[in-house]
């Protein structure tokens, strides 16, 4: 076992307890009997934990909706205009599109060759680049904290669904409760995993940059002999061309495994933006008490888009420095060759450019959330207005 897999060893461990296979090819047990029956156990948990939360938002989603359409009332019993019926109904379904694709999406790809390919080239990686001290440090460091969040995620989700009517579904109401929360804690283990996974690429790729400077200052201390700075410099700037390909890679196939996780994601919380705060405009407008809920939904949200785009910025932000880390080559290059070479491979890291995307429908980066403010104001307005009309 290689050290970046003992550092992530709990968090692939937790993810194995909902039933995703975290596994990479390269990963062998020690008899054909023991591994079949290990990937049956796996497949059957990770089924029945993604059928429990499909049955369960489904149910809770048409009850619902019926439940709005026989009295048109409230969750406090207040009578609710067209607007208003319209804008609960959007955000029940917004909360079962995005609990069941995320769970689904996820579960799927753990189990196809996209999760195994990514896991086996970050071995590779560590294997070639052989990172030091910090490397592993930051990243148990980011376990800790991801953890953290987890367990305070799971908390304040309890509390909120003890205090809303969303589960009223009768004699079924706490089972509801703990499925839900069972539910939505493996949910939040996927966007876990995702932001770990973008720390690690943005610390290889960070790694990446300090080895330019390293070469940088090893290039200048023998610049004198011109030919073995030269031979130097093309020797090393290969392997870690080589290096800077595979990172890249790993980015891409990244992007593989949770490029749909990512637009369910932002689509949910751009939709989840426009109702919870309609929701907190009318209550202010009408005098009404804030409804301590919506408030939190708003804030987890908040939180959940911020550390995603913090995590994808960071990452974009760490590559977009390494063609200025490649130039500082060009004084200690000693002959035309050389400087071609130097060249080529800064054309080659600006084209490949690495970021997280969704499904190559968007960047995910922190320039996506004036458009999701802009958009946002926009709709709330919107419905402010006919929600106004129709009273």
């Amino acid at each position: 076992m290689l050290k970046i897999e003992k550092n992530l060893w709990p968090l692939t461990v937790w993810m194995k307890i909902f039933g995703f296979h975290m596994l990479g090819s390269r990963k062998k047990l020690s008899n054909q009997s023991k591994r079949c029956h290990y990937s049956i156990c796996l497949l059957f948990t990770g089924s029945f934990m993604v059928l429990s939360t499909v049955a369960l938002h489904c149910t809770s989603f048409v009850y619902g909706v019926l439940r709005l359409k026989v009295n048109g009332l409230g969750p406090n019993g207040t009578n609710l205009t067209t607007a208003n019926l319209l804008n609960i109904g959007i955000e029940h379904l917004n909360n079962t599109w995005f609990n069941i694709g995320v769970h689904c999406t996820f579960f799927f790809v753990s189990l196809t060759s996209n999760w195994t390919n990514l896991w086996d080239s970050l071995l590779l990686i560590e294997k070639n680049m052989k990172f030091n001290s910090t490397f592993y440090r930051k990243s148990r460091k980011s376990l800790s904290i991801g953890f953290s969040f987890l367990l305070l995620d799971c908390v304040t989700h309890l509390f909120m669904s003890i205090r809303s009517t969303y589960w009223d579904l009768g004699v079924m109401r706490s089972m509801a409760i703990v499925v839900s929360n069972i539910s939505r804690t493996t949910i939040i283990s996927v966007f876990f995993l995702f932001c770990v996974m973008a720390r690690v690429m943005t610390l290889i790729f960070k790694s990446l940059n300090k080895q330019i400077g390293n070469l940088a200052d090893d290039a200048e201390k023998i610049l004198p002999i011109y030919l073995i700075t030269s031979r130097i410099l093309n020797a090393r700037l290969e392997k870690w061309r080589r290096n800077h390909t595979l990172a890249c890679e790993l980015v891409e196939m990244a992007n593989k495994c949770f490029g749909l996780v990512m637009l369910v994601t932002i689509v949910n919380v751009f939709v989840s933006f426009v109702t919870t705060s309609f929701e907190i405009v009318r209550s202010m407008g009408d005098n009404e008490t804030l409804p301590l809920t919506l408030l939190l939904i708003f804030a987890k949200k908040s939180i959940l888009l911020a550390i995603i785009f913090f995590e994808s910025y960071r990452l974009q932000s760490e590559a977009g420095r390494t063609a200025a880390s490649l130039r500082k080559l060009h004084p200690m290059t000693a002959d035309l060759l050389t400087q071609i070479k130097v060249n080529t491979v800064v054309m080659e890291v600006i084209h490949a450019s690495p970021k997280i995307a969704a499904m190559e429908f968007f960047d995910v980066n922190i320039r996506l959330l004036p458009t999701l403010i802009g958009s946002t104001l926009t709709y709330v307005a919107i419905l402010h207005e006919v929600s106004a009309h129709s009273k």
